[in-house]
């Protein structure tokens, strides 16, 4: 190939393959300040590269998950990674929920130097419902039936259907105990944190 490629052809190099990637990579250093920003992480986030690269990323956490990072990161510091599901918000204030590896990298005297994470969304992301749909989904996610929906919202039974109907349709999924479960883990109901592992 001839010469070298010098520091800076290498690192826009390396930005293009990441940038080719459908999976969000994030690299922030041991303050959480953003390295690397990848096109995933545009899409998936709604912030562009050069809106994250040097902020930290608590741009993108709700504020009652900031506490968490701070765990994750030092799970991932005294295991060397560490994965779990969070909370995350969009630029557009949507909250989505997403799956997250965290690795350490380390210089070449061993020392810690950043943290590179791969983020995917959970099922769900992305997904816009009514206020409406969103309170019978809640309903649905407790396990509760149409006629019991439909007494406590003080609407017709076929009302509900309809909802439920709209619901499935919009999750992508052919069920209530599937709605349910994607409702959970994507965080459109019943919004309970998972908190992180090490591994």
């Amino acid at each position: 190939m001839g010469e070298a490629m010098g520091g800076v052809q290498t690192a826009e190099c390396l930005q293009e393959i990441l940038d080719l990637l459908d999976v969000a990579v994030v690299c922030m250093d041991l303050q959480g300040r953003v390295q690397v920003w990848n096109r995933a992480s545009e899409r998936l986030t709604g912030w562009s590269r050069d809106e994250m690269l040097g902020f930290t990323v608590d741009r993108v956490i709700p504020s009652a998950g900031r506490e968490e990072r701070r765990k994750a990161v030092a799970c991932t510091l005294a295991e060397g990674q560490a994965v779990g599901v969070y909370s995350r918000v969009h630029r557009d204030g949507t909250i989505f929920r997403i799956q997250m590896h965290m690795h350490l990298i380390r210089d070449k005297q061993g020392d810690p130097l950043a943290i590179a994470a791969l983020v995917t969304p959970l099922p769900g992301h992305g997904v816009s419902l009514t206020m409406r749909q969103t309170e019978v989904l809640e309903h649905v996610a407790r396990g509760r039936t149409n006629e019991e929906i439909a007494e406590r919202l003080v609407v017709s039974r076929r009302t509900v259907e309809r909802h439920v109907a709209a619901i499935l349709d919009r999750l992508g999924v052919e069920n209530r105990t599937a709605a349910a479960t994607v409702a959970v883990t994507a965080g459109l109901a019943l919004r309970n944190t998972r908190g992180h592992r090490c591994t």
